[in-house]
């Protein structure tokens, strides 16, 4: 397994665009404090305003366009449910469906000064200079707050929408794609199955997420394995349980993105 990462990031003067999009295969809680920045989520964009906090479930794209260069300032969050006590998992899995019957892929909450999530960050920080020891002991811990904190405001605050900025036909193929995203899927197959030609969905997903309809699907599936793997599955195993038609373009696809082989990242989780 491999540990939770805390970002702080001051970015002066610069502009730069990560619009896009990229996955994870574990949750993310990202902070916004101050800044001129907006977020996209499958397509849909939200302007961040200070004191945001945003939670996001694995593989699901996003990025982050930061339009001045007024200071960017924000704390990034990427944690599992095995960072936590088993008895407490329920604080991270749990968090996206605080405020719905069903949960959601994402929740933005504004305004959140009240609540001092700054403080929550700044303890988890503080601990990069503690022993290895100290650290194992305290990070769980100080994750339950963090996010017991979350919990508490989502009971207070009601979530912020984001806009959706691309056409329904195309929010429904996103929707279709990651439904069936583990079987077997064409470009040519979606576009009949939604009576379009295949070069308006290519031009869409172009125009909204940056990338086309099949490179789309191969990245959320390398999420996926990436998953599968970090579970304790065989590359075999996790390539076909994510949906890929044969190991060999499934280790070519792996590479490219991770930078390392299936069978490193099996040795590296295991041995955590």
């Amino acid at each position: 397994m491999e540990p939770a990462v805390l970002e702080y990031h001051k970015i002066n003067n610069r502009i730069y665009s990560q619009l896009d999009g990229h996955c994870h295969s574990v949750y993310e809680i990202y902070y916004f404090i101050s800044g001129d920045a907006e977020i996209m989520v499958e397509g849909k964009v939200y302007p961040l305003s200070p004191h945001t906090i945003f939670l996001i479930a694995p593989n699901v794209m996003h990025g982050i366009q930061v339009n001045s260069r007024a200071d960017y300032v924000r704390n990034v969050l990427f944690i599992s449910p095995e960072h936590l006590l088993p008895e407490r998992r329920h604080l991270l899995t749990g968090i996206l469906s605080t405020n719905k019957k069903k949960p959601s892929l994402e929740l933005l909450y504004e305004h959140t000064e009240d609540f001092h999530l700054d403080e929550f960050f700044y303890n988890i920080h503080r601990l990069d200079s503690q022993p290895r020891d100290v650290q194992e002991m305290l990070c769980p811990v100080y994750y339950e707050a963090l996010l017991s904190q979350i919990y508490l405001l989502g009971r207070t605050l009601k979530p912020a929408k984001l806009i959706n900025q691309m056409p329904d036909k195309i929010m429904e193929i996103i929707s279709y794609i990651n439904l069936h995203l583990t079987e077997p899927q064409s470009l040519d197959e979606i576009a009949s199955h939604f009576f379009i030609s295949k070069n308006y969905l290519n031009a869409n997903f172009k125009k909204y997420l940056s990338t086309t309809v099949m490179d789309y699907i191969r990245y959320k599936r390398l999420i996926l394995a990436k998953q599968a793997i970090q579970a304790g599955e065989s590359a075999m195993d996790a390539a076909l349980q994510s949906g890929f038609a044969d190991y060999s373009s499934f280790y070519r696809a792996y590479v490219k993105y991770a930078g390392t082989s299936p069978r490193a990242d099996m040795s590296k989780f295991s041995a955590t």
